[in-house]
């Protein structure tokens, strides 16, 4: 499609552009794609960014998506791909900009860009992590002046952003992400038990790096004898996770499957679904279990304190307490009638909260109030 083409007829018709800095796919990326197959049809979207291939996954949910690609740059003196950002922007023309940023620091030149273009530019933080150089935050606060709208996806993030930036409660948007359901008619494939039919499963899903907390379930293993635990991901922190259960003995129950392409929930069924995360911005594995029925047991931090009812559809523990995380998941596997409960609760409290149309709807919302200026000078 040729950026110069003329938008569809209607004048309630909107240009946006999304940017992407990332390079490979991620909840930050699903969200997105579940989002632009949600977003009303009145909506032209174009999606920019630095990887083909991450562009053309995300696009996948609505045919006709316009991909344009863009050199990352590695730094600030990273003239040349700078200026393709800032030029990729202006031939678009977009109405508005939504920037994804991985982490509350991340994506300036994207903000950059359309800000020098005079293009109302909205960015959304899907985590709250703090930057990695202080030129990032130095950077970001002076971009922050000028951006149209700001939002979180969840309130913990909000409230994170707010307080790094100096910003008043509240200035934050709340954009929780929203999740497809699935599984088939409410009902997953149990995960394979044919080499130990009378055990428990308990279910991990996510990249395997330290801020998930898969050490610590690793720990909580050895007190529950009789259950196995299933982790579904890659990452760097897969050799000293394999170390670890060797270590304390429990390698025999564990099983690395690695990489499941997305979505998990239609291939596999846990008795219960384990989130030990040292941070989380959202929680997006907690949601797809209990879409798919299963209770979840999950650390008290972040956006899943903001997905599970304690007590209700899951169990919240004190994040790093393998003690804790234990004996919440002995709890649970020991009660097969409560997990069936939990389930089903877990199941109709996302379908009502954390639903697509309910994203879609918060978003446009957002972006309506942003390009009307309604969200125009933050706090510097």
């Amino acid at each position: 499609m040729n950026a110069s083409e003329a938008r569809p007829e209607g004048p309630e018709s909107v240009r946006l552009c999304c940017y992407l800095e990332s390079t490979e796919i991620g909840g930050m990326e699903m969200s997105l794609s579940t989002l632009l197959g949600h977003l009303d049809d009145r909506y032209e979207i174009t999606l920019l960014g630095v990887d083909p291939a991450v562009l053309a996954a995300v696009a996948e949910t609505r045919p006709g998506t316009a991909l344009f690609h863009v050199p990352k740059a590695r730094d600030k003196t990273d003239v040349r791909a700078i200026a393709a950002h800032v030029r990729s922007v202006r031939a678009l023309r977009p109405d508005v900009l939504l920037v994804s940023m991985g982490e509350m620091y991340r994506a300036p030149y994207g903000i950059l860009a359309g800000l020098l273009n005079r293009v109302p530019t909205v960015a959304v933080a899907h985590s709250g992590l703090p930057p990695a150089r202080r030129f990032q935050e130095i950077l970001f606060r002076q971009l922050l002046r000028r951006l149209w709208g700001l939002g979180g996806v969840s309130r913990s993030v909000c409230e994170t952003v707010e307080r790094a930036l100096g910003l008043e409660p509240g200035a934050v948007t709340i954009l929780y992400n929203g999740v497809p359901d699935t599984t088939c008619g409410g009902q997953s494939v149990s995960v394979d038990r044919s080499s130990a039919p009378e055990s428990l499963v308990v279910g991990a899903v996510g990249r395997l790096a330290p801020e998930k907390g898969y050490d610590v379930l690793i720990q909580a293993m050895v007190e529950l004898s009789g259950c196995r635990l299933v982790l579904l991901g890659e990452g760097p922190e897969r050799v000293p996770l394999t170390a670890l259960a060797c270590q304390l003995g429990v390698e025999d129950r564990i099983q690395m499957a690695g990489w499941v392409a997305a979505p998990w929930t239609s291939r596999f069924r846990f008795d219960v679904m384990a989130v030990p995360s040292i941070i989380e911005g959202f929680g997006l594995v907690a949601v797809e279990a209990l879409l798919a029925g299963m209770p979840v047991v999950a650390s008290r931090v972040g956006g899943l304190v903001e997905i599970l009812r304690d007590g209700e559809t899951g169990l919240l523990v004190e994040p790093g307490d393998a003690a804790a995380l234990g004996h919440a998941l002995r709890g649970l596997l020991g009660d097969p009638a409560g997990r069936s409960a939990m389930g089903r609760r877990g199941r109709d409290d996302m379908h009502q909260r954390f639903s697509p149309a309910v994203m879609a709807g918060a978003y446009d919302a957002f972006l309506g109030l942003a390009m009307a200026g309604r969200f125009r000078a933050h706090p510097g």
